[in-house]
C-alpha cells in the first residue's frame, strides 16, 4: 500500500481482542486486502508531486520545536512510490536528507544524508523502527509501503473521527494490517479508511508486544487537481511517551516533471 508518507500521512485494546493474522477468517482477510488495494490505487496517475512542511515537535511538557522542509515524491508502479525529504530550518540541520526506495520483493532501500559530516548513511533493516531526525515518525514511518509488504484482517465500518467537521458523518472501513517484514516496529497497525475518497483519518500503531504505541491523525483534508485528496495536517501521538510530532502541509503541487535522477543516492548532496 503506498501510505502517502505523510498522508501519509490515526487506541489501546488488549491483544486478545485483535485477529491474528493466521487465525483471520478468509472472508475478513480477503475484505481487509481488497479495501487496500483500493487505498493503494485512490492515486494512480498522479506522476510526481512536491510539498513545503512545518514540522512541530512537541513533548509531554508542552515544550515545541519548529523545522521546516522539503517533500518530493516520483510514483513508481514497479516498486513503490520514491520520496526525497530535505530539511531547510533550522541551520544546524539543514542540508539533512532522507531518500527513500520500495522495494516490492526486498527491504525497502533508505539513505540519510548528512551535511554537517558530508557524509551519507544506508539505514539498516533493523534500524528502520528508530526515530527519524527526533520526531515521533520512524524511518519505517517514511516509506510509501506497498500492498504486498502486509496482511490484512477486515474489522469493521463505522463513522469516521472527522474533528474539522463534525457534521460530516461519513463512513470509515475499519481494518488491520500486519507487517511482513520480520524488522518492522510494528506487531499491526488499524486504520480508518473513509469509504468514498480513501482518506485515511486515522492509524493505530502497536509495538511489538502488541501494546498501542502511537496513533496518527489527519485533518483538514483538500481536494487537489480535482482528483488527489491530501490532508494538510497530520499529528503522530506517541501515547507512551505523551510526544507528539506535527506536520503541517503548504504549497503542495503535482505533475511537475520531476525525474528519476532527482531521485538518485548521487542526488542527497546536492
Amino acid at each position: 500500500m503506498k501510505f502517502n508518507t505523510f498522508s501519509l500521512s490515526l487506541v489501546l485494546l488488549p491483544l486478545t481482542v485483535f485477529a491474528n493474522p493466521a487465525q483471520a477468517e478468509p472472508d475478513t482477510a480477503k475484505k481487509g486486502y481488497n479495501i487496500a488495494v483500493a487505498l493503494d490505487t485512490r492515486d494512480a496517475g498522479f506522476q510526481d508531486s512536491s510539498a513545503k512542511l512545518s514540522m512541530i515537535l512537541k513533548n509531554g511538557q508542552g515544550a515545541e520545536t519548529v523545522r521546516e522542509l522539503d517533500i518530493k515524491v516520483l510514483e513508481n508502479t514497479d516498486d513503490g512510490d520514491k520520496s526525497l525529504i530535505k530539511f531547510d530550518f533550522p541551520a544546524d540541520i539543514k542540508g539533512t536528507s532522507l531518500l527513500t526506495h520500495p522495494l516490492r520483493t526486498k527491504t525497502d532501500d533508505q539513505w540519510l544524508f548528512l551535511p554537517a559530516v558530508n557524509r551519507t548513511k544506508r539505514i539498516s533493516s533493523r534500524n528502520k523502527s528508530g526515530a527519524f531526525m527526533g520526531s515521533e515518525f520512524s524511518f519505517e514511518d517514511m516509506t510509501n509501503k506497498n500492498v504486498e509488504d502486509y496482511t490484512y484482517n477486515y474489522i469493521t465500518t463505522e463513522a469516521c473521527s472527522d474533528t474539522t467537521n463534525s457534521t460530516i458523518a461519513s463512513q470509515c472501513d475499519v481494518i488491520e494490517r500486519f507487517p511482513v517484514d520480520k524488522h518492522s516496529g510494528y506487531s499491526k497497525q488499524k486504520m480508518w479508511i473513509e469509504q468514498a475518497d480513501k482518506k485515511i483519518y486515522k492509524i493505530e500503531y502497536y509495538d511489538r508486544k502488541s501494546t498501542l504505541l502511537k496513533v496518527f491523525t489527519a485533518t483538514d483534508f483538500k481536494l487537489y487537481d480535482n482528483k488527489y485528496w491530501r490532508a494538510n495536517k497530520v499529528e503522530m501521538h506517541n501515547v507512551q511517551t505523551n510526544n507528539a510530532t506535527a506536520l503541517e502541509y503548504s504549497s503542495i503541487q503535482f505533475a511537475l516533471g520531476l525525474t528519476d535522477r532527482e531521485f538518485h543516492r548521487s542526488s542527497l548532496g546536492e
